[in-house]
Formats: structure tokens, C-alpha cells, sequence
């Protein structure tokens, strides 16, 4: 059962200091609480489960906005009359899009509630979708890929928050994996859709593709989701500094956002670089990069799999440990490995999927410990830690765009300049405040 807490303090605050008009604001906000409280209390364990695996297959759809297209970024820049480093901004507007949707809407939920927000996310997307797969006009597209971002990134936020509000706190480590592991069936199934939409009916395929689903996602929602916010926090400034300074002031809430930003990246980088490096220099096909993708895809959901089932062996703290450092070895070998088989797909293809696997090892797991501890302003919290991540991938993204991709060599420099980083950000941020 959820259970309010005591606001009658809050009247006589109010009364004391005669402000009439915020006695009403509160005594109305006590009474919207109450009401979603008296419909939260009355949730069976069942109808949360509804709730939570409507929601889980609504993350797949994050994760397949930048897998699915991928595969029809070189298509877009011949269609559309674009350079490639134009049409690869689709990429960057997008994660950019995605940052404030998380950032403004992570703002509002917790003053606004959750519903709204997430229908809301579902039919702009949809509606995106639809415009995107319409035009014929970079520009239009462009600006489209970034409302799709926005919408996608309030949705992403109302999904946590709806989470964090229905089930405790011991279980949110946990999802944190397992919607990681959700997440990940983007990268799976997005690049091979994407691949043969492209192959068959061309690049505006997958924009319909993403409009159809948007709108599938908007029903379900509407039937299933109700409000589930309780706990009102009126939209004032005083608020938001307040909520901001202790969120902001825990170190280890910022590495660990500044961690799923690096690691996110490496997929990133790829899909970023990866249609143009295998399509356009090493000449495969659509459909082909798309099973590549596919590949990367599965190994990314494996380490979803391989880190929930480590974390009930050993501990967050020690996965991470092992994780990052990892990862920056593998990059040093992989480097010294081009150096003898340059410009070969078997080397670009094992190495590129040895980064997916970080990823899906390390991102679920800096985000489960990072959802932990704001519960009580988790809106705000998550808005924060998506800013920070997303901010780093879209950079990565815009300074990929202007890499000339001749051949695998900057695409394996990349991946170690970002684990390096991440294995810096680990031992400077995240295990030395641990110790202190």
C-alpha cells in the first residue's frame, strides 16, 4: 500500500503567515493527493505488473530511434541531395532533443504528475514519425528528429518516474537491468527493420514504422497507465534551487551520470560512423550493415543478462571495477590490432562488439544505482542525470560527424578515447568518493 504523508503542517505554515491563497493551492493539492493515493492504495500486486511491463515495452522504442534509421543515413544523403556530415546531424539533433525532453519534462513531472506526460510523448512521437517519413526537405527532417528526440525523452522520464513511484526502492537497482536489458532489444531488432525497410521501401519506411508503434504505444498507455504521482511538489523556483543544490552537490550521482554518458557513447559512435564506414568504404549493403548492427545488438542485451545475474554475486561497486578497466585494455589491443590488419570488417565488426558489451554492462548499472538515491524527487533527478548523459553522446556524436571515416582507424581511436575517459571518470569520481 502507498501511504500519504501528514500536510497538515503545511495549512497551518500558511495560516500563520496569512496567505489565503496558498492555503487553497495546498488544500487543493492535499485533496488531488488524496485522491490518487486512495486509487494507488488500491493496485493489486497484478495490476502493478501490468503497469510495469506495459511501460518496460515502451523502452524499445528508445532504444531503436538512432538503430532503426541508421542503416538509411546514406540513403537520406543521396535522396536528399545532403553531405554526409548534414545527414549525420540527424543523429546529434536527436540526442540533443532527447536531453531536454528529459531535462524540461523531468521538471514537470513531479509537479505536474506522470500521465499526461507520457501520452503526451507517445502521440508527438507518433505524429514526428509521421511528418519525418512526409518530407523531402533535410531541413524539415532535421528539425522533425529533434521534436522526436523531445518527445522520446519525456516519455523516457514519465517511465522512471512512474517506476519509482509504484515499487520500492530495494527494486529499483534491479530494473534499472532489467530495462537496460529492454532498452537493448533496440539495438537488436532496430538496425535489421531498419535495414530491410530501407532495402525494400526506401528511407521514409522506417519513419512510418516508428509512427505506427508510437501510436500502438499511445493506446495501450491510455487504457493501462494511470496517474501514479502522490507526493505534489508546486512548481517554484525555491523548489527547483532547492531540489537542484542536492542533487547537483552528490558526487556520485554526477559520475555516474557523466559514466552512462561515455558509455552510451560507444554505440553512439557507431551508428554514428558505422552506415558511411561499412557502406560507402568497405561497399555492403543496407541489409548487411543491419545484421552487423544486429550482432552488436545481441551482445549489448548478453552483458544486460551477465550483470543482473554478477550483481547478486558480487558488488555493484566491484562490476564497475571490472567494467571499465575492461574495456580500456580491450581498446588498447584493438588499436595495436589495427595497426596489422587495417581497413578489415572482422576486426572492426569483434571490436565494435566488445564496446556494445561494455556498454550494456556498465550504462543499466551506473543507472540503477543512480535512480536509487532521489527517490523522493525522482523526476527532477533522472531529468538531471539524462542532461548530463545526453549532453556527452550528442556532443560525441557532432564531433563524429566531421571525422572523415577512410577506414576503421578513427573509429577504433574513438572508442578508446572514450573508455580511457570512462576508466578516468571511475577512479577519480566514483572509487575515490566511495572511499573518502
Amino acid at each position: 500500500m502507498i501511504q500519504l504523508p501528514p500536510k497538515e503542517y503545511i495549512k497551518k505554515i500558511i495560516i500563520m503567515n496569512n496567505q489565503p491563497e496558498l492555503l487553497n493551492q495546498a488544500s487543493h493539492d492535499i485533496k488531488l493527493e488524496n485522491s490518487i493515493g486512495s486509487r494507488l492504495a488500491k493496485l493489486t500486486n497484478k495490476r502493478i505488473q501490468l503497469i510495469t511491463w506495459t511501460l518496460l515495452l515502451l523502452v524499445p522504442i528508445i532504444g531503436m530511434a538512432v538503430d532503426l534509421i541508421a542503416p538509411s543515413l546514406p540513403a537520406i544523403s543521396s535522396n536528399l541531395y545532403s553531405s554526409a556530415s548534414v545527414v549525420q546531424n540527424a543523429v546529434s539533433l536527436y540526442l540533443i532533443g532527447y536531453g531536454l525532453g528529459n531535462f524540461i519534462s523531468g521538471i514537470f513531472t513531479d509537479a505536474c504528475g506522470r500521465r499526461k506526460l507520457l501520452l503526451g510523448g507517445l502521440f508527438g512521437f507518433a505524429l514526428a514519425s509521421f511528418i519525418a517519413a512526409a518530407t523531402s526537405h533535410i531541413v524539415v527532417l532535421l528539425v522533425v528528429r529533434f521534436i522526436q528526440g523531445l518527445m522520446l525523452g519525456t516519455l523516457s522520464v514519465a517511465i522512471r518516474a512512474i517506476l519509482s513511484d509504484i515499487l520500492p526502492a530495494e527494486k529499483l537497482i534491479a530494473l534499472g537491468i532489467l530495462m537496460g536489458m529492454m532498452w537493448g532489444l533496440g539495438p537488436i531488432i532496430g538496425p535489421v527493420i531498419g535495414g530491410y525497410l530501407q532495402a525494400d521501401f526506401g528511407w521514409p519506411a522506417g519513419f512510418y514504422f516508428f509512427s505506427i508503434i508510437g501510436g500502438v504505444g499511445f493506446i495501450a498507455a491510455f487504457i493501462i497507465i494511470p496517474e501514479t504521482h502522490v507526493n505534489i511538489n508546486p512548481l517554484r523556483l525555491s523548489i527547483l534551487r532547492q531540489n537542484f543544490s542536492e542533487i547537483l552537490a552528490n558526487h556520485q550521482f554526477i559520475a555516474l551520470s557523466i559514466l552512462m554518458g561515455l558509455t552510451y557513447s560507444l554505440l553512439i559512435t557507431f551508428h554514428t560512423a558505422g552506415p558511411f564506414l561499412i557502406q560507402n568504404i568497405f561497399h555492403y549493403s543496407a541489409i548487411r550493415f543491419g545484421h552487423i548492427a544486429l550482432y552488436l545488438g545481441i551482445l549489448f542485451l548478453l552483458a544486460t543478462f551477465i550483470c543482473r545475474y554478477l550483481l547478486t554475486k558480487l558488488s555493484a561497486k566491484t562490476l564497475l571495477l571490472i567494467g571499465t578497466n575492461a574495456a580500456l585494455l580491450i581498446a588498447i589491443l584493438a588499436l595495436a590490432g589495427n595497426h596489422f590488419l587495417s581497413n578489415n570488417i572482422i576486426l572492426i565488426t569483434v571490436i565494435s562488439g566488445i564496446m556494445f558489451f561494455a556498454c550494456g554492462f556498465i550504462f543499466p548499472l551506473s543507472m540503477g544505482q543512480g535512480m536509487s538515491l532521489f527517490r523522493h524527487i525522482s523526476g527532477t533527478a533522472t531529468a538531471i542525470m539524462y542532461m548530463i548523459n545526453t549532453l556527452i553522446t550528442s556532443t560525441m556524436a557532432a564531433l563524429i560527424s566531421l571525422v572523415h571515416m577512410h577506414s576503421g582507424t578513427p573509429l577504433i581511436c574513438s572508442y578508446l578515447f572514450l573508455t580511457f575517459i570512462s576508466a578516468v571518470v571511475y577512479w577519480k569520481l566514483i572509487h575515490w568518493t566511495r572511499a573518502a
